[in-house]
């Protein structure tokens, strides 16, 4: 990996045992109503199943858009829950993320989104019943990373660039109908007459001026399609942040970059660099793009991120006995 920095990272271990849901557990679970694959009243009723078969008490609070959503966590948090519940997107789930850094109360995932990335990379369960099943009896916890912007807190990726461009263009109408097909038709279009952008990138005071296609800030390796990685030393708990720069122009490099993840070759791309970061990041574009983060469009042209290293716990599938060993 092409860095700005020593690759001997050593990675401290996150995951502790989570004990089983008790008749004294209390359970608050946030619910995004038009998240990409949701419908809320099998959510509700699905969870409503768990918690009385197991004793748990719960609250379910459902988004509108128009609520202070930090507040509703916050105030969730000062009433003595045990476990805070996202159910929608990453989006929904780094919303809830954010308050809870450093905290005791672990973070629960229902993942009902589009790409669902950051539950693909914790192995959490995609199907509704085995991740409210998860929630409420519990597992493991993992203490991730985390990536703040301003106030908000992100734990997935940021982008800009072409990528962020395909975001910016896809309807949440198209995302609800096509899923993921949908970033696929607005993506080719992208692709076939891609332009390579002039970026500014500090990181951790190291500067340097670049030529791009786009940037992929990531905290997590999975890119939502298949098993495509941004790279295979991507992990969402090492105390870093990976930098991929995408130098490509037009479907032919777009082919061979394709190609170089499918085989986990990612290194070996000639139209790809690697960096990473342990304190901050500062990326500021010469035109005016869209940043991406998380799913959502949070600013335009220049972003500042703080790492956070193992900021929020979440709650994982127990590790099985095999995998402890090794």
């Amino acid at each position: 990996m092409k860095s700005l920095h020593n690759d001997n990272v050593e990675s401290t271990p996150t995951t502790k045992t989570l004990e089983p849901g008790s008749p004294n557990s209390r359970l608050f679970l946030i619910l995004n109503p038009v998240a990409g694959s949701c419908s809320a009243e099998r959510v509700r009723f699905t969870l409503k199943q768990y918690c009385e078969q197991h004793d748990v008490g719960y609250e379910i609070y459902e988004t509108t858009g128009k609520e202070h959503l930090p507040s509703i966590v916050r105030q969730a948090r000062e009433e003595d829950y045990s476990v805070i519940v996202a159910a929608g997107g990453d989006g929904t789930a780094s919303m809830v993320a954010g308050e809870l850094i450093h905290s005791p109360i672990p973070l629960g995932i229902i993942p009902v989104g589009t790409a669902n990335l950051l539950a693909r990379e914790l192995a959490i369960p995609l199907d509704l019943e085995s991740a409210c099943q998860l929630v409420v009896t519990g597992g493991a916890i993992r203490k991730i990373d985390a990536m703040r912007v301003g106030r908000q807190v992100l734990i997935s990726h940021i982008s800009l660039g072409s990528y962020s461009r395909i975001a910016e263009r896809t309807s949440v109408e198209a995302k609800r109908r096509f899923r993921q097909l949908a970033y696929i038709w607005n993506g080719i279009a992208e692709f076939i007459g891609t332009r390579v952008w002039r970026f500014d990138l500090v990181v951790d005071g190291q500067r340097q001026r670049i030529k791009a296609a786009f940037i992929m800030i990531a905290n997590v390796g999975a890119m939502g399609a298949a098993t495509l990685r941004w790279g295979e030393e991507v992990k969402p708990d090492d105390g870093k942040v990976d930098i991929c720069i995408v130098r490509t122009r037009g479907l032919l490099h777009y082919s061979s970059f394709l190609w170089h993840a499918l085989r986990g070759r990612h290194k070996e791309s000639p139209h790809t660099d690697y960096l990473w970061a342990e304190k901050n990041i500062k990326v500021t574009a010469k035109k005016n793009l869209p940043v991406r983060g998380d799913g959502e469009i949070i600013g335009r042209s220049s972003v500042e991120i703080e790492i956070i290293p193992r900021a929020v716990p979440i709650i994982v599938p127990a590790p099985m006995p095999d995998e402890i060993a090794s």
